[in-house]
């Protein structure tokens, strides 16, 4: 397993005697997992807050927010993911076809498959929270203590999405990086 910091030292192109189009993708992976597993982080505690609010106004408005949240982290995810469909994986996915090992392909499969489930989650706090802002904003004496619970089960549903993604982000790295490094090591004895 890789610390943050033999990451770092991992794709830094001072410490590669040639610099690659490879390491650029490599770099890129860090960061967007990087920035990914901050907004991952907040969105999370902002769950968790708004699973324990009290007060129809502030739990509204808390909803509301975490639904803003929720819609931008999926957007970002999207366009995460077309990335390493279109241009990462298919890097590596070639690459490691013309070695005698196993290919990498059934771990992506793994990786996708946590995804996914963690993208369902996601779909669930949505729909529960799109019929949630309906109701309090319809009925703004509603004193349904059911309310309160389809609200902490609908936060339940994005904190959950949220350790999922953040499991992913993990396991992707911890599958990537070492075949980071041994193809940034075989180009670097290719070109020394």
């Amino acid at each position: 397993m890789f610390d943050t910091k033999s990451k770092v030292e991992l794709l830094d192109p001072i410490n590669s005697s040639r610099p690659s189009t490879f390491m650029q993708l490599a770099i890129r992976l860090q960061e967007e997992h990087e920035q990914l597993k901050a907004k991952c982080n907040i969105l999370c505690e902002l769950s968790m807050r708004t699973a324990s609010s009290s007060g129809r106004f502030g739990a509204l408005q808390l909803l509301k927010d975490l639904r803003l949240h929720a819609e931008a982290m999926l957007h970002d995810l999207e366009q995460h993911s077309k990335w390493e469909d279109e241009e990462l994986f298919p890097v590596f996915s070639r690459y490691f076809r013309k070695s005698t090992e196993p290919t990498i392909l059934p771990s992506l499969w793994v990786l996708e498959k946590d995804h996914e489930l963690a993208l369902q989650f996601f779909e669930s706090f949505l729909q529960l929270s799109r019929t949630l802002i309906a109701v309090m904003q319809l009925d703004k004496e509603c004193t349904d203590p059911r309310l309160k619970e389809k609200l902490k089960e609908g936060c339940d549903h994005l904190t959950q999405g949220c350790f999922i993604l953040s499991g992913h982000f993990q396991m992707e790295e911890e599958l990537i990086f070492p075949l980071a490094n041994q193809i940034l090591t075989d180009i670097d004895y290719l070109f020394s």
